[in-house]
């Protein structure tokens, strides 16, 4: 594999990538439930990617054990009590510290060709993007245990959705209504109306 090179050096550098991405996570508006994490316990999570890319990249494992680790993570996260989006901005935060990882090892290793990092690159977002997909599955799943049900899947359910919508964008376009003022016995009376 061409990347092989590439994929040694994140490894070696895991601990460091880890505690880089630890400090973002930390640090970042999108990523706020995971302030409360013990930071260990984030790192190790971190680590745990960062430490075994060659085994999460193996592509003959993307549709089985790799699935289901990002599965039960959503599941996890659920359990946790943290948003989908801060799950989903942690994975893109991540995904992002490796590719600026990837630029700068280009920029200090003339010796790896562009071949090199345009396929880690491929594999980085494909990766990701799977990553993404089952952990979505994942806390999906653990929704619908508690009787949530997303409304595209119900007939009835999204034809709710469309009206309760349709109401709130009617509300937001309807006409404003106008002050007019009127003089009774010295007084000033405001009151509203709408127009047409």
């Amino acid at each position: 594999m061409l990347t092989k090179k590439m994929v040694d050096l994140i490894e070696a550098n895991a601990l460091q990538l880890s505690k880089d991405i630890k400090r973002k996570l930390l640090t970042h508006s999108s990523t706020r439930s995971y302030q409360d994490i013990d930071e260990k316990t984030l790192h190790d999570w971190i680590y745990d990617v960062c430490s075994r890319y060659s085994y999460w990249l193996d592509e003959d494992k993307e549709k089985g054990e790799v699935q289901q680790h990002y599965k039960d993570l959503g599941k996890e996260r659920f359990r946790q009590n943290f948003e989908l989006p801060e799950v989903i901005s942690a994975l893109y935060l991540t995904k992002r510290r490796l590719w600026e990882f990837i630029a700068i090892s280009r920029e200090v290793d003339s010796a790896l060709n562009l071949n090199q990092i345009i396929e880690l690159s491929f594999l980085l977002v494909r990766f990701f993007d799977h990553a993404v997909l089952h952990v979505t599955e994942g806390y999906e799943e653990m929704l619908s245990e508690y009787g949530y049900e997303a409304p595209l899947s119900n007939s009835e359910r999204l034809a709710e959705s469309i009206a309760a919508k349709t109401k709130r964008q009617e509300e937001i376009l309807e006409e404003p209504k106008l002050p007019t003022f009127s003089f009774t016995k010295g007084m000033i009376r405001l009151s509203y109306y709408r127009q047409g």
